[in-house]
C-alpha cells in the first residue's frame, strides 16, 4: 500500500485532536486515545502536565473542545481523574465524553521496542496561540534530528509555540497506516549573544507513560460520573 498522504493523516488525526483550557491560567493541545483497562470514563486525553499544571494543583475546571465536533466539556476536578508524570512533562485525563463528543478514528501505536531513526519525517497537531489561529488547528511538519534514549524523546528541527504543547506527533508509514510516535512537550531555542534563534522541539514518546499508568493501583483510581456537555465559548480564560 502506498504511503499516506501528509493532507489525509492530517484528517485522520483532527479527528482525536482536543483544546485543552484551564480556567485561570494554561492552555494547549491534547489527543484522545483508547482507555487504557479499568479506566475511568470511556475517555482519554494525552497532553503535557505543564497544560494542566495550575488544573492538578488547585483543582481548578479544564476545558476540554474537540477539533472536529466543536463540542467542549467543562471538568471540574470531581468530573475527572487526572494521572501525571512530571518528569516526563505528561499526563493523562480520563472523564466520561458525551455522545458524539468527538470524530474518532482508529490510530496506531508505535510498538514499545521500536523508535524512529533521525531524518524520518513527523508530522504534528494543535492550535498556536496566535490571534490569527487561536481557535484553529495548525498542521506542520519536521525531520527528527535526533533520538535521546535517556530520555525516550525526539529532538525535531521544527517549532513548538506555546499552544502546540500535548498535540500529538505522527508517522506516515510505508503501509499507509498513521502511527502516534509521540506528544508535543517541550522548544529549546539556541541562545547565542543573548538572542534566542530557532532550535529544536522535543517529543516524548507514550510508551513510558502508557507503562506506568497500567502499573497504577487500580484500586485508588476513583469513579467519575458523566459530564455536562457545552457549546459556548469558554469563560475566564487566559492565554500566555
Amino acid at each position: 500500500m502506498a504511503k499516506v498522504e501528509w493532507c489525509n493523516a492530517v484528517q485522520l488525526m483532527m479527528g482525536n485532536l482536543v483544546r485543552i483550557d484551564t480556567h485561570g491560567g494554561g492552555y494547549g493541545s491534547g489527543f484522545i486515545i483508547p482507555p487504557p483497562t479499568n479506566t475511568p470514563g470511556n475517555c482519554c486525553v494525552l497532553t503535557a502536565y505543564h497544560v494542566l499544571t495550575l488544573a492538578y494543583e488547585t483543582g481548578a475546571t479544564i476545558t476540554i473542545r474537540s477539533a472536529k465536533t466543536d463540542v467542549r466539556v467543562d471538568l471540574p476536578s470531581l468530573l475527572r481523574y487526572v494521572f501525571v508524570v512530571k518528569d516526563r512533562d505528561q499526563a493523562i485525563i480520563c472523564f466520561n465524553a458525551p455522545k458524539d463528543f468527538a470524530l474518532l478514528h482508529t490510530i496506531h501505536f508505535l510498538s514499545h521496542d521500536y523508535h524512529y531513526n533521525p531524518g524520518a519525517e513527523l508530522g504534528w497537531l494543535g492550535f498556536p496561540c496566535l490571534k490569527k489561529a487561536r481557535e484553529v488547528p495548525c498542521f506542520f511538519s519536521g525531520r527528527i534530528s535526533a533520538y535521546l534514549p535517556d530520555d525516550e524523546a525526539y529532538l525535531i528541527d521544527g517549532v513548538s509555540i506555546h499552544g502546540l504543547s500535548g498535540g500529538p506527533a505522527f508517522y506516515c508509514d510505508d503501509d499507509g497506516k498513521v502511527v502516534l510516535a509521540g506528544i508535543v512537550t517541550n522548544y529549546y531555542p539556541n541562545e547565542v549573544n543573548n538572542q534566542s534563534w530557532p532550535g529544536l522541539a522535543m517529543f516524548r514518546t507514550i510508551n513510558p507513560l502508557m507503562e506506568l499508568y497500567e502499573a497504577q493501583d487500580k484500586n485508588a483510581i476513583p469513579q467519575i460520573p458523566d459530564v455536562p456537555v457545552s457549546k459556548k465559548n469558554p469563560s475566564n480564560l487566559h492565554y500566555k
